[in-house]
């Protein structure tokens, strides 16, 4: 049986584990709690404002004229996180990304996060630019973002989604197509807006742009809201597991410690009693 100093040594360590993991999941969890009510109200607001803009639709017509300056290229971005305490969602995201890619010469390939950063690069797959995850869960900054995606013909983004506490989900959206083609798509039957009825400053395409780049901005911003929500929901989740493994062990090593102090008691009394028997056949 392992000596008694040993087993506490180890006992002593896993407390410490033990404790680290309840301070990351308390952290997660307060970082849960801090941005869930704005990620669900932000995804009611980003919904009520795409209907909005949906039916806002510009006609055609005076669409035509439009020039936008493209790369040719099509883009696929992988939203991940900057660690490795979110479970194996990041490997998922990346997975479906990799899937849809294929060996498509014509797309390009963005990472956002650390994480993903390297699980492309272990992949051997070349990625165009990697960006940091926005540390802040108050005011988002995704201009660096938006400007590498910039002029992309088709922008296809991969990133978890929150479900629940217990339930995290990869999903895909395609940012541009969607924004782009709501004033090409017009059906007959709905109405336009026309700069024949209306007088625009400073000119109708140029108001169209602006929409759509504010409608790009706020859907980049939820996704990377959604996202982190995500990554500290499977923080926390992972921090409970290893926490729970932790406490177990610990339980173990102290039954284990017990044993092992009550074998070395039991060997030191019989000792005693070897010697004390030994003293008295030296005396008769």
């Amino acid at each position: 049986m392992r000596r008694a100093n040993a087993i506490q040594s180890e006992l002593r360590q896993t407390q410490i584990i033990e404790d680290l993991t309840e301070v990351f999941e308390s952290i997660a969890s307060m970082h849960i709690a801090k941005i869930h009510s704005r990620v669900v109200t932000s995804k009611e607001f980003f919904a009520e404002l795409w209907q909005t803009y949906i039916g806002l639709r510009v006609d055609p017509s005076e669409r035509l004229q439009r020039r936008h300056v493209t790369k040719g290229r099509n883009v696929l971005v992988a939203v991940t996180a900057e660690g490795k305490l979110s479970g194996d969602t990041d490997e998922r995201v990346i997975q479906a990304l990799l899937e849809a890619h294929g060996n498509n010469n014509q797309e390009d390939i963005i990472a956002v996060g650390a994480r993903g950063a390297g699980l492309l690069q272990a992949a051997g797959v070349p990625v165009v630019a990697a960006l940091p995850l926005p540390v802040s869960d108050v005011s988002v900054n995704v201009s660096d973002l938006i400007n590498a995606l910039t002029d992309y013909d088709q922008i296809s983004v991969f990133y978890q989604t929150y479900e629940s506490l217990r339930i995290q989900r990869v999903a895909r959206i395609e940012l541009i197509s969607a924004v782009r083609s709501l004033g090409e798509d017009v059906k007959e039957d709905v109405e336009t807006v026309s700069s024949q009825d209306y007088i625009f400053e400073p000119g109708i395409n140029e108001i169209a742009d602006y929409m759509e780049s504010v409608m790009m901005g706020v859907a980049v911003i939820q996704i990377i809201m959604e996202s982190k929500l995500s990554h500290y929901a499977n923080r926390f989740n992972t921090m409970s597991a290893a926490k729970k493994r932790a406490g177990d062990l610990v339980d173990g090593f102290k039954l284990n410690y017990f044993r092992a102090k009550r074998s070395e008691n039991d060997e030191r009394a019989k000792e005693v009693l070897r010697i004390n028997h030994k003293a008295l056949e030296g005396i008769a």
